[in-house]
């Protein structure tokens, strides 16, 4: 649309210029223009229903919705004037007709100054202080709470249908549709299962872009209205994808996550990213654990660090281990204590997966959402890189060719006009560590078949795995310049780690250093050790196994810097502010480093850091 021409038009007595193929509400909302709607939002298609956004258009016969009226050379508008206000009173008495809208129990309503609920806030607007058509208070509309993180109230619904265009258009999972008729409409889920019982996957994209409070979160509920909170613009932490998402924040709780419109996954999460976030979690470690006569008792941070130091200094090997979801900082900071305080290299990640990145150039994601032939060879995206996952199936809905690679069933099989096996061809080997590295391979006949479905596409995109043979790079490396690359890399900073070298690898040594953050690692069983620290924000398995635990802050208040699996550096902003008690985890570091005899730089890290 950016090259379209332009067009000169008339809002409110105000020449203003549009591009063609705009509408209406496009040309007022880019110059600032406010035209009140319900059923419109911005990221979904244009539906016209609610007759809110009705205006005055010169040479037209009846008032027209400027959500789907596309400018044109000369129009003359009207935003606001008495018959205008009228269709709008008449449009909003007949939605408060439809259900009972009961406000006085509803999280989203509040006064003209404070409401959340789109509907009630034009019914302060133009003044509607009786109903004029009373509601049909004798039926009763179900409240389908099966659902584990969000609830639906049909007595709150106004059938602008935002949240089926979000689940078809955004979400692409067509879980949501409309049932029955007349006055007994409904929104249902497949063929009207209870929604829990849907084929939900619980994405919350309907959540964010109902304007009412028919669908609401059970976690942040009555928590407090817009006003009363703090939205920080943030990255998510849930995998390499890197989501862009708005922290809801109040009196140092985080209260809920919603999707950013204007970052590259355009207001798209899954339900990692947007409800397992604000869950709750097991106990928080707050002080330094020792274990003295086989119990782990609270310590002094010095009691701790010296512990630490002195029996570090004993072992003959210290082996580490860090989590892939700590910031470049943290992880810069654990290496060099290793490297430098250590003189060792026996420093890992605790697991993740991180493919070359050098076969071609990179995609984005909104690359992935607007291609015309997506590959995906190796990995699962629908189940490690949800968004990814989602992002395949909106791009299919709108025409996309999809090829799966791949040596197990995934749910992409059901979408994939072509469907490739990959041979795993490891070899058997001891250590548990090395156990877990497959090599998979795509007979030259397969990546010819790749290469021939990338030269007959326009917007190519490969999106591919680790543990592929060294010839399928190498045919990968070569297909079509035109192709976009995407690496499914497994852990949230995995790929921050790869530029610090570290990766995923086995280690050695008779004491062990678990820097774990809040990550949560049910399932990782260690070998044992003569000595091991483990430093993380929660109790596990490996807490209640080490002989010292130290505190460390969790994702949201940590601050540095993550690489996502599109290369770009995110910031990462601490939401909430840690307990006194819990300093960062480069800071117990450093601490630790001196009490060994070596002063190591914070500013050196950094640099170090802000280089990867």
């Amino acid at each position: 649309m950016s090259d379209a021409p332009l067009v000169n038009l008339t809002i409110n007595g105000r020449l203003i210029r549009a591009r063609a193929g705009q509408t209406v509400m496009e040309a007022a909302t880019a110059e600032g223009i406010h035209i009140p709607s319900l059923c419109h939002h911005p990221e979904l298609k244009p539906e016209g229903s609610c007759r809110l956004c009705l205006v005055d258009i010169e040479k037209q016969r009846t008032l027209q919705p400027a959500c789907t009226f596309p400018v044109a050379e000369g129009l003359v508008i009207q935003t606001e004037n008495p018959k205008i206000t009228a269709a709008r009173r008449f449009a909003l008495q007949m939605i408060f007709s439809e259900r009972s809208h009961y406000c006085m129990y509803c999280p989203r309503s509040g006064t003209a100054e404070s409401t959340d609920c789109e509907l009630q806030r034009l019914g302060y607007k133009y003044g509607l202080a009786n109903w004029e058509y009373t509601p049909h208070y004798g039926k009763d509309w179900p409240v389908d709470a099966t659902r584990k993180y969000f609830i639906m109230d049909h007595s709150r619904c106004i059938l602008c249908r935002r949240c089926v265009r979000a689940c078809n258009q955004i979400a692409a999972n067509h879980t949501l549709g409309v049932g029955m008729r007349g006055a007994r409409t409904m929104i249902v889920a497949d063929d009207d299962v209870p929604f829990g019982q849907s084929s939900c996957v619980s994405c919350g994209t309907c959540l964010q872009v109902c304007p009412t409070g028919a669908l609401f979160d059970r976690h942040s509920a009555y928590c407090g209205h817009d006003k009363d909170v703090v939205q920080t613009q943030a990255a998510c932490l849930g995998c390499s994808v890197g989501c862009g998402i708005q922290a809801v924040t109040r009196d140092n709780q985080l209260l809920r996550v919603e999707g950013d419109w204007e970052a590259g996954n355009r207001g798209l999460l899954c339900s990692i990213g947007r409800f397992e976030v604000v869950e709750p979690k097991p106990p928080r470690i707050t002080q330094p654990l020792i274990r003295r006569e086989w119990q782990l008792v609270e310590a002094t941070w010095d009691e701790a660090l010296a512990h630490v130091a002195a029996r570090l200094r004993e072992a003959e090997r210290v082996a580490g281990l860090a989590s892939p979801r700590l910031p470049n900082e943290s992880l810069a900071a654990f290496a060099c204590f290793f490297q430098e305080v250590l003189g060792s290299n026996d420093v890992a990640l605790l697991y993740g997966e991180n493919p070359p990145d050098d076969l071609g150039r990179t995609a984005t994601l909104r690359d992935v959402a607007d291609s015309d032939c997506v590959i995906v060879i190796g990995g699962d995206p629908c189940s490690n890189q949800k968004v990814i996952g989602a992002l395949i199936k909106r791009a299919f809905d709108n025409g996309a060719r999809l090829i799966v690679v791949n040596d197990r069933p995934t749910e992409l099989d059901a979408y994939a006009c072509v469907r490739l096996e990959l041979e795993d061809i490891s070899h058997a080997v001891e250590s548990p560590f090395e156990r877990l590295r497959h090599t998979y391979h795509l007979r030259v006949s397969g990546v010819a078949q790749l290469k021939q479905a990338v030269a007959a596409a326009q917007r190519p995109v490969v999106l591919y795995g680790s543990g592929l043979s060294t010839t399928v790079y190498a045919g990968l490396r070569v297909l079509p310049d035109k192709a976009r690359f995407l690496p499914l890399i497994e852990g949230t900073n995995t790929a921050g780690a790869a530029r610090l070298g570290l990766r995923a690898q086995p280690v050695h040594g008779d004491a062990l250093y678990i820097l774990l953050g809040d990550d949560m690692v049910n399932g990782h069983v260690l070998p044992q050790r003569q000595f091991t620290v483990v430093q993380a924000a929660y109790r596990s398995a490996l807490t209640e196994a080490a002989d010292v635990v130290l505190p460390a802050r969790i994702w949201a208040e940590q601050k540095g810097h993550v690489v996502n699996m599109e290369g770009r550096t995110l910031e990462v902003r601490p939401l909430l502010d840690a307990p006194n008690s819990i300093q960062s985890d480069w800071e117990t570091i450093l601490r630790l480093g001196g009490l060994m005899g070596s002063a190591l730089s914070f500013d050196a890290i950094s640099e170090m850091s802000l280089a990867v």
